[in-house]
C-alpha cells in the first residue's frame, strides 16, 4: 500500500485550571486511522508529561489529506 500525507490538527485537553494546547501536524501513513495513530504516539511519547504519562488527553479535530506537506 501507498503511503501518503496528513495534516492532523488538535489539541491536548489537560484536567484542571490549565488552558489545552493546540498542535498541527504532518505524518506520512498508509490511511487517516493510521496517522491519528501515529500521532497519538508521538505525542504520547514526546508532549510533556507526568511519571512517564501525558498529562492530559488528545483530542483530534482535523485530518487533511496532502499529496505534498506545504511548508
Amino acid at each position: 500500500m501507498k503511503e501518503q500525507f496528513f495534516k492532523i490538527t488538535g489539541s491536548i485537553v489537560h484536567e484542571g485550571e490549565i488552558p489545552e494546547d493546540d498542535f498541527s501536524m504532518f505524518v506520512k501513513a498508509i490511511d487517516d486511522r493510521d496517522a491519528v495513530q501515529k500521532i497519538r504516539e508521538t505525542l504520547r511519547t514526546q508532549a510533556p508529561n507526568v511519571a512517564g504519562r501525558m498529562s492530559g488527553r488528545v483530542v483530534i479535530k482535523g485530518i487533511e489529506k496532502r499529496s505534498v506537506p506545504e511548508g
